[in-house]
């Protein structure tokens, strides 16, 4: 991301190469086209604005399915590099990852099917656990209401712990998953709580058992690789979660590696 001096605004960049020369800070920026269609000069002027606004030092232009001659003499006018992914020099891409390396993918997809909260015991009540509705009101311990319990559920099942453990323990044959979040808090650590109707009385949460359906998939990017002057290129490409998405890899001539996903336009439809 490259702050745009005109509005303030980050903009989002495939890849950004900093490094020095003479002392003086310098970004490289290369921007990715992963299209049927040979590239033409809207997209290199289009680019040509984009960086002019931008802290960029030197702009290169990838295309896996090459440029028009007009959109290549554009861009050198414009002292914008260009080259085709289909013709570029042969690269160390095991460099770039580690010897011997492939480059995966592994998403993950789950549904709450089913939820029960287990609650504390009280001076007349006994520990119980409930199925809840998504409905289902949490409150604070002074009786305020927090969420519906369905969207506590969902920020839980979006967040990047629950996220982090479901990637690194699933696999592509798990079609089912349960969750225990015990004892849940809000964001201040304070405990959460469930209201019983009759009599009226507010039940400190125990635990939230998450259950439902999971969907793990693990899928290769098929990556290609090569050089501009003193920096290695590798990219790759396959399909996350119903999206195209791309990976761009460099390493500079100092050993310094950087890698940027980019997913493509909406999920497909099954």
């Amino acid at each position: 991301m490259l702050e745009d001096r005109a509005t303030g605004t980050m903009r989002e960049v495939d890849v950004c190469i900093e490094g020095s020369v003479g002392g003086q800070g310098v970004i490289v920026s290369v921007e990715c086209r992963d299209h049927q269609r040979v590239a033409d000069v809207t997209w290199v002027e289009q680019l040509k604005v984009k960086h002019d606004r931008l802290p960029t030092n030197a702009l290169i232009l990838t295309s896996r399915a090459g440029f028009t001659p007009e959109a290549r003499e554009v861009a050198r006018l414009y002292g914008i590099q260009t080259f085709s992914l289909d013709d570029i020099e042969s690269a160390d891409f095991k460099s770039l990852f580690g010897f011997d390396s492939s480059l995966w993918a592994k998403s993950v997809t789950v549904s709450a099917n089913k939820v029960t909260v287990s609650v504390l015991p009280m001076e007349t009540f006994a520990e119980e656990t409930v199925s809840v509705m998504p409905t289902n009101l949490i409150y604070t311990i002074e009786g305020q209401e927090v969420c519906q319990i369905g969207e506590l559920v969902q920020k839980l099942l979006s967040s990047p712990r629950v996220g982090d453990y479901l990637l690194e323990k699933g696999q592509n044959d798990h079609v089912w998953f349960e969750l225990d979040w015990e004892p849940p808090r809000d964001h201040l650590d304070r405990p959460l709580f469930m209201k019983k109707v009759d009599p009226p009385v507010l039940r400190e949460i125990k635990k939230i058992h998450i259950q439902g359906p999971s969907k793990f998939q693990i899928e290769k990017f098929e990556m290609g690789s090569g050089c501009i002057g003193d920096v290695h290129v590798a990219w790759g490409k396959t399909e996350i979660l119903g999206q195209d998405t791309m990976v761009v890899a460099t390493k500079d001539s100092e050993g310094i590696r950087k890698m940027s996903v980019n997913f493509a336009g909406s999920p497909k439809q099954e």
